[in-house]
């Protein structure tokens, strides 16, 4: 005759060896995922600095019919000090900020571009995305996570590289 408890543990055994493969999949997929997301802000990167190479190599030329034009300066953001406060942010990122700053929990660019009532277009989602790793880099969030994105608990993250 089997037991009961015999069947439970063999079905027990079972199970945990399910979850702990599962697992083992989702720290794969998790992993990919992140570089996934850096090789894409890679791409992102590398087409604003080949805008800005474009554009200073077109400004050349034209530089001395527009002598007295003066050129919009890109929206820097400062790396976080403690006598820093979000209206030292570019006003895009101070918007972000915000948002960030008063959402239930950390998240992902997608869900900042519904709270921000922007589309929820790969473009917009992108640009977000972005900024976000900007503000990461330069300390005034964190990424919790690849792609989650909240608040600095207590202290800044130290800044990490810069874009």
């Amino acid at each position: 005759m089997v037991s009961v408890d015999g069947l439970l543990d063999a079905h027990e055994v079972l199970v945990r060896s399910r979850v702990e493969g599962l697992r083992e999949q989702a720290a794969r997929v998790a992993a990919q995922l992140g570089e996934a997301e850096r090789a894409l802000e890679h791409v992102a990167i590398t087409r604003a600095t080949l805008a800005a190479v474009l554009a200073a190599h077109e400004g050349v030329g034209r530089q001395a019919q527009d002598v007295g034009t003066p050129r919009p300066q890109p929206a820097l953001v400062p790396v976080w000090r403690s006598d820093l406060t979000e209206a030292h942010l570019p006003a895009g990122y101070r918007e972000l900020w915000r948002a960030l700053a008063h959402a239930p929990g950390p998240v992902r660019a997608k869900d900042l571009a519904l709270m921000l009532g922007l589309g929820v277009t790969a473009a917009k989602i992108e640009g977000l995305r972005s900024k976000l790793k900007r503000l990461v880099a330069r300390g005034w969030i964190a990424e919790s996570a690849p792609g989650v994105f909240a608040p600095v608990a207590a202290e800044p993250v130290s800044p990490g590289g810069g874009s």
